[in-house]
């Protein structure tokens, strides 16, 4: 896999990886990712949009569905097929990370993600 550095911010300058790995895979604005997941996350009455319920219902809305893959992996050691992936990933403590893959290139804004250990991994479906 190959990596390139990938960064989008709102319009203050905040940025959160959640939001900036759905905004390169969809295509969409920061803001509009951003509320979308806060109105999933409200429907759902979670705390937050990094609640796993509400990224997974976020994704699952927008064609984002979760596919197997090996335990201890770690996101350098992916083999995956071309197409649009999420990877949320950790570091085996209390950090965790969410990183887009498009066509085997990761895209984040440090190559530390490499190194993280894969928990879930999620595919965009193409729409014909």
């Amino acid at each position: 896999m190959i990596f390139k550095e990938f960064y989008i911010s709102d319009k203050n300058g905040k940025s959160n990886c959640v939001i900036r790995s759905l905004c390169k895979i969809l295509n969409k604005e920061y803001e509009d990712v951003y509320n979308g997941l806060c109105e999933v996350a409200k429907e759902l009455n979670c705390s937050s949009f990094n609640d796993i319920e509400a990224f997974e219902t976020y994704m699952k809305n927008n064609n984002i569905f979760k596919i197997g893959c090996k335990e201890s992996i770690k996101v350098k050691d992916l083999k995956i097929d071309n197409g649009s992936y999420i990877v949320f990933c950790y570091d085996k403590n209390n950090y965790y990370h969410m990183v887009p893959i498009i066509d085997n290139i990761i895209y984040d804004k440090n190559y530390n993600c490499m190194n993280l250990y894969v928990i879930s991994v999620y595919r965009k479906d193409k729409l014909d």
